[in-house]
């Protein structure tokens, strides 16, 4: 591919990642009720009616992985794009490699190394990986056993069970020892009392969903991270302590030129002398 093609790409690939990355921002922080999902269930007994408070069916509507490997896939055609026209830029330029935790991920020139310096140390880029949404750690989560999660990076606590209960008040007459039940006075009014019965109205389940991370692998990626920065800046001094060549440009030349309209190696005419 040509170098102007290639510039082209490059462009739009720059303005495609930076508000991709601030999208990304965006949903991590504000949108993480979409990672969760909530299954409720409820039967109620004869006579009694449907619990609201326990019928829900809320779907997780994307996993953070799901959201990664879109961002990767736009990510690796960004660099690719912005370090190839580096690499051509530098053609033939010293190249050192870059290893992280003992993998090698190639031989770069120092311009190379710089821009993914830049890439990286790129505060947007560091807020979509710091947001990245996490699950509750007091929480027991298993991989879901959910057939409409299959494939998915899906998570599930253990399902909790358990019945509803209401109090219902039943009035019993007192006893009266001194009264015969059978020749009672006319304007008897005996004694009562309230006696409360708990009753089961219903069954209920309620099981949670998530495709958040944990917060060990958020923090294992912000780590990765940290360590191939700390090797670019590495590799950035080793290939930087090489002498330092002098430039083929007159600079001399140049400044006069710019400055004058002439070069100052051009030769000067001879000054006249007075008669």
């Amino acid at each position: 591919m040509k170098v102007n093609s290639k510039l082209a790409q490059r462009d739009h690939s720059i303005a495609q990642q930076k508000a991709m990355v601030g999208d990304y921002k965006q949903f991590f922080t504000k949108k993480q009720g979409a990672f969760k999902g909530i299954k409720k269930t409820f039967v109620p007994k004869d006579g009694f009616l449907d619990d609201p408070n326990y019928i829900a069916d809320v779907k997780v509507v994307t996993t953070v992985k799901e959201k990664l490997d879109w961002f990767n896939r736009q990510t690796k055609l960004f660099l690719k794009n912005v370090l190839d026209i580096e690499a051509t830029n530098s053609d033939g330029a010293q190249t050192i490699e870059l290893k992280v935790d003992g993998i090698s991920f190639g031989n770069l020139t120092a311009i190379e190394l710089m821009r993914l310096k830049g890439i990286l140390t790129d505060k947007s880029l560091d807020d979509v990986y710091t947001n990245i949404p996490v699950r509750e750690d007091n929480k027991v989560w298993n991989p879901s056993t959910d057939g409409e999660y299959e494939g998915r990076e899906v998570f599930e606590d253990p399902m909790v069970s358990g019945q509803t209960r209401t109090s219902e008040n039943e009035e019993i007459i007192l006893k009266d020892p001194n009264v015969d039940p059978e020749h009672l006075p006319n304007n008897y009014r005996a004694q009562t009392t309230v006696k409360r019965h708990t009753v089961i109205t219903g069954d209920y389940t309620i099981q949670n969903f998530t495709g958040e991370w944990t917060h060990q692998k958020r923090a294992e990626l912000l780590r990765r991270k940290s360590a191939i920065l700390e090797a670019v800046n590495l590799a950035l001094t080793e290939i930087n302590s090489i002498e330092c060549k002098s430039t083929n440009l007159d600079v001399d030349g140049l400044v006069e030129f710019l400055t004058f309209g002439k070069s100052g190696n051009m030769p000067t005419s001879p000054k006249k002398t007075e008669e």
